[in-house]
Order: C-alpha cells, then sequence, then structure tokens
C-alpha cells in the first residue's frame, strides 16, 4: 500500500488525480480516517490521470491509500474553498516525473507542479491579478494541456490555485488521440467569475483542425461546459492549418473584438473576429486580415493580443504577437517576438512605430491585460527552440512588464512590484569592488551611465555557464556560453546612447531591462547552479550609479 496523510477541516476538499494501467481497469484509492467509514474513489476508463474529489466531513488526520502498480497518484492537494484565494492549495503528494524545481525560480513565478508554458486569461477582478497558464500537472514534458492558476496581490507574490481547465475527456482517455485545452484569454464577466476562450485542436484527421471554444467559470475555481464558437478557416486564399490563441477584448466601438493568430503562403497573420453579443459568448464572426507579418514562407504567427495604451499612449494600442518557427540569419535567433504601436478604429489597425519585444527570445506568448495600474504583460521565460520531447523542462514567467508609449516609444519595464521583492542594498558601489557576491544567486543590479553610450561589461559568475553583458557603445549584447558544443545565437540590440540598466538574477534566469524598458532581454539558464558573484568593468568616471541590491524570494517559493 502506497500512501500519505493530510490533516483536514471540515469541508477542505481535496483533489486527486489517478489512473489505471491501462484503461481497460479502474484505479481505486481507498480514504479512512476522520471518524467515519473508509471512501473509496474510483478513477476513470483512461490513459492519463483524471481528477477525482474528496472532501472532509469532519476534520481530522485522512489517510489516502492505493495498490501499486493497480492504481497510480500523480498528484494530490488540498483547499479550504473559504480561504482559497488567500491561502491557496496546499500541495499532498506528486512524483519525481512532475515535482517542481526546489533549486529555481526563487523570484519568478513557476508552477508548483508538472510542466508550464504560454500565460492564459490574464484579467484583474476585485483587485487580484488571475494568471492562467498552459500546463501538464503530471511531468515535466509537454502533453495533452490543461490550465494552472495562480492570483496576486502585487503582481509578484503568486498564490497557487486549483487546477482550473481540463481538456476534453476523450483526449484523456485515449493517448493516441492530440489535442486540449490551448492558449487564449479571459475577460471578467458582469454577474461575477470569468469567461475563458481557448484553443482546441484535432491532428487525428486530414486536414489537421483547430477551433476557437469558450466556456464560463462563475467561481474562478473550475470552468463548466465547453461551446465551440469559432469552427471555420477563414475564406483567405491559401490559408494554412493554424487559427490559435483568441484573445477578446473590448473594441473602441463597444463590441467585443477576438484576434487569432495563422498563416497564409505569404507568412503570418493576426485576424479579426468581433460580436455584438454583450456576453461574447456566441454570434462570432470574421471582420478580416488585422496585419500580416510578411515571410519569406508559411509561418505562422501566435499568442496574438491587441491592448490600449494609457497615459501620452491614449487613443492608441499594442498589437503583440510571436512568430513560430522563424529565425533571424544574422543572429540565429529563433521564435522572436514583436509589439507594433498604431491607431485601431475597432475593424483596421494603423501602425505607427515597431519593437521587438525581447532580444534575448527567451520571452514568449508575452499576454497584455488591463491592469489599474495600466496595460501590463507577462511572458513565458523561455523559447520552444530549447525544448525537446524527450527531456525534462523547468521553466518560469518573467515579471510583468508595463506598455508605457513616451516620446514616440513603447517602453516594457517591470512593474513596481519588484521593488517589494528588495531588502536592502547589498552593495552601494559595484565600481571597483571587483567580485560581489550574491545571496543565495538572487540581486537586482542598478546601473546609470554618467556618459550615455559609455561601455563596461559585466561578468556573471557561474558553475556551467559563460555569461556576461557587455556595451561597446554601439550594441548592448548578453554573451551567452552554454556548455557543449551547440551553436549559440548572438543577444544583441543596437543602442548608441544607452544611459540605465535594471538586471534581475536569479537562480535559473537573468532579466535585463535597457533604458527604462526600451529594450528588454529575458534569457533562461538550464542549470540549478545559481550564479555566485558579480563584476563590473567600466570607467568610473562614466558611471554615476552601480549598486546592487539583495532580493527575497517571492512568497510560495522553495526555501
Amino acid at each position: 500500500m502506497t500512501e500519505f496523510e493530510a490533516d483536514l477541516d471540515a469541508g477542505d476538499i481535496v483533489h486527486l488525480w489517478q489512473k489505471a494501467p491501462s484503461r481497460t481497469s479502474l484505479s481505486e484509492v481507498v480514504v479512512t480516517g476522520g471518524g467515519s467509514e473508509p471512501v473509496r474513489r474510483a478513477g476513470a476508463h483512461s490513459d492519463d490521470f483524471t481528477r477525482s474529489v474528496f472532501e472532509a466531513p469532519m476534520a481530522g488526520t485522512y489517510r489516502f491509500g492505493w495498490q501499486e502498480p493497480g492504481t497510480a497518484v500523480s498528484l494530490a492537494y488540498s483547499f479550504a474553498p473559504s480561504r482559497l484565494a488567500d491561502e491557496g492549495v496546499r500541495l499532498l503528494h506528486t512524483t519525481a516525473k512532475n515535482r517542481a524545481s526546489e533549486a529555481r525560480y526563487k523570484l519568478h513565478f513557476q508552477a508548483p507542479w508538472g510542466w508550464m508554458n504560454d500565460p492564459n486569461g490574464l484579467c484583474q477582478i476585485d483587485g487580484a491579478s488571475h494568471l492562467f497558464y498552459q500546463h501538464y500537472p503530471h511531468s515535466l514534458r509537454w502533453n495533452t494541456m490543461h490550465w494552472g492558476h495562480a492570483v496576486s496581490e502585487n503582481l509578484v507574490d503568486w498564490i497557487d490555485q486549483p487546477i482550473f481547465l481540463e481538456p476534453r475527456a476523450e483526449l484523456l482517455a485515449d493517448n493516441g488521440l492530440t489535442g486540449g485545452a490551448f492558449s487564449g484569454s479571459a475577460i471578467p464577466h458582469a454577474g461575477g467569475g470569468v469567461r475563458v476562450f481557448y484553443t482546441d485542436r484535432e491532428d487525428d484527421r486530414e486536414p489537421s483542425q483547430e477551433w476557437q471554444i469558450t466556456t464560463m467559470s462563475p467561481d474562478m475555481l473550475s470552468a463548466g461546459p465547453s461551446t465551440p464558437i469559432i469552427t471555420d478557416r477563414p475564406s483567405i486564399p491559401n490559408f494554412g492549418k493554424d487559427i490559435r490563441d483568441p484573445y477578446v477584448f473590448k473594441g473602441p466601438d463597444g463590441l467585443w473584438k477576438m484576434v487569432v493568430a495563422g498563416a497564409d503562403d505569404r507568412g503570418g497573420l493576426v485576424l479579426l473576429y468581433e460580436t455584438r453579443d454583450p456576453e461574447a459568448a456566441d454570434g462570432w464572426t470574421f471582420v478580416g486580415i488585422l496585419h500580416r507579418e510578411p515571410l519569406s514562407r508559411s509561418i505562422p504567427a501566435e499568442c496574438p493580443g491587441l491592448v490600449a495604451l494609457d497615459g501620452e499612449g491614449e487613443g492608441l494600442y499594442a498589437l503583440i504577437f510571436g512568430i513560430i518557427g522563424y529565425r533571424d540569419e544574422a543572429t540565429r535567433r529563433r521564435n522572436l517576438s514583436y509589439a507594433i504601436v498604431g491607431r485601431f478604429d475597432g475593424r483596421t489597425f494603423e501602425p505607427i512605430a515597431r519593437r521587438e519585444v525581447d532580444f534575448g527570445t527567451d520571452c514568449y506568448a508575452i499576454q497584455a491585460f488591463q491592469h489599474a495600474d495600466g496595460p501590463v504583460g507577462i511572458a513565458w521565460a523561455a523559447n520552444w527552440t530549447d525544448v525537446f520531447k524527450d527531456r525534462d523542462f523547468a521553466s518560469a514567467m518573467t515579471f510583468p512588464r508595463r506598455f508605457i508609449w513616451q516620446d514616440g516609444q513603447l517602453r516594457m519595464p517591470p512593474v513596481e512590484g519588484v521593488k517589494a521583492l528588495r531588502t536592502g542594498v547589498a552593495t552601494e558601489a559595484l565600481v571597483g569592488a571587483g567580485s560581489v557576491p550574491l545571496a543565495r544567486g538572487l540581486g537586482e543590479i542598478e546601473i546609470e551611465l554618467a556618459t550615455p553610450g559609455a561601455p563596461f561589461r559585466l561578468d556573471f559568475a557561474h558553475p556551467d555557464h559563460g555569461i556576461a553583458l557587455v556595451y561597446d557603445g554601439a550594441a548592448l549584447e548578453l554573451v551567452f556560453d552554454p556548455p557543449g558544443n551547440r551553436v549559440v545565437p548572438r543577444y544583441l540590440t543596437p543602442t548608441t546612447t544607452l544611459k540605465t540598466v535594471r538586471i534581475f538574477v536569479d537562480v535559473g534566469l537573468i532579466e535585463i531591462y535597457a533604458d527604462d524598458g526600451l529594450q528588454c532581454a529575458t534569457k533562461r539558464i538550464d542549470s540549478d547552479q545559481p550564479i555566485s558573484a558579480i563584476e563590473l568593468h567600466v570607467d568610473p568616471a562614466a558611471v554615476r550609479t552601480a549598486r546592487l541590491w539583495n532580493l527575497r524570494p517571492r512568497l510560495g517559493a522553495a526555501a
């Protein structure tokens, strides 16, 4: 008998994820304790783990047991429904296959178990920000997609919630089928809760098909029955098989709008749909091509978004998207993301300015939403070029970034909430200090040049990777030399007037913000080992400020 124990209050809920060796048999978990008769939870006929639910009838210690190999349990967590938003879930059981890394990502959000990729459904409700994300709970490798969920009051400290959205039951029942609850968005519902939009697909037919789905959640705990809302491809000549990642928002004309991504034979496309349904639940019609990304071949756009700017940008929108499968030949970087600022009248988009989202490229599928402090975006801090089907892959989300239109340029600095991680100045003067240690491998580095454009070099001491941030007066480059013989891209951006740089160092991740987010770089470090020290090389006369802040781990990060 394999088992675990949990101390539960009356009314506490436990979610168990269980399966049998094959779908011809049923798994069984037996719950004992609490002064009541044993309770048996039988799983479904399924090739994958499915959720069973147990509610504690009274306070006490409960034992959850099962016989292997007839039953396997991948995951179990408990929560008190009345305190869920404040306390989150309590992890009770994982396995070696889906256990999250305790060494990495002390500052940045990572899934509490399993695989994670694109952020989804970003929204703010009653002051709390909700982050949903692409998720497979039962291993650290991509598989049939679910949606995970976390909430935050400050966009930095996240509280894990129950798994929110599950794929169609038939996909879990048969490993031969493909599909899942893929990327999408959410809008707050006037009656409470959210309406969610996402993509599902079937690769098991010719041609393969993708379609857009909607569902409601009145309680932010789980999603109700789903309904297809866009099932046909638009009438565009030579349109490809991809139509995905619905992003829904209220347009300037008061109608609900949706952008989805795809491709034709000339490049990536962002498509626009709209509906007059005030609930956004039905009546979606194709408006037209909102943006075409000219490419040498058919490469789909992904994860589009269109977010209204404020301040100096009042009346403007930022169109964001990624290009999956694209390679920049000059730098060998892959899967780049872009933001285009322009005017949107509800049906057409007129570009004004364009920028690359992140020259480090480990900032993919960025999604923006309207926060009380202005538009904010979060991205997956990874890149598909580093993902291999036969290898585990731990990943995190970037820090949330603001979208600020200033002096005719789009800046993407981190949100003010990141300052809540500071615990004090570790070193006030990095210039001439030599090698400066990083406590627990965490730190924030601030550099302000007295002479804009003055060269410098910042070295990061790491046992496995060679890492340096180099500025020669013409380009800012993150020099990255991982172990092995792999060809490494050049992560650089041109700038001759660089004045300020903020660098956040986490275990497994670096984020760089130059000139208040005018240029950004994110780089995932595939190692459990922290950066132990930094060393700044610069002409002292060229520097106004160069300090290192100590940072605390985010709440919920492993100690």
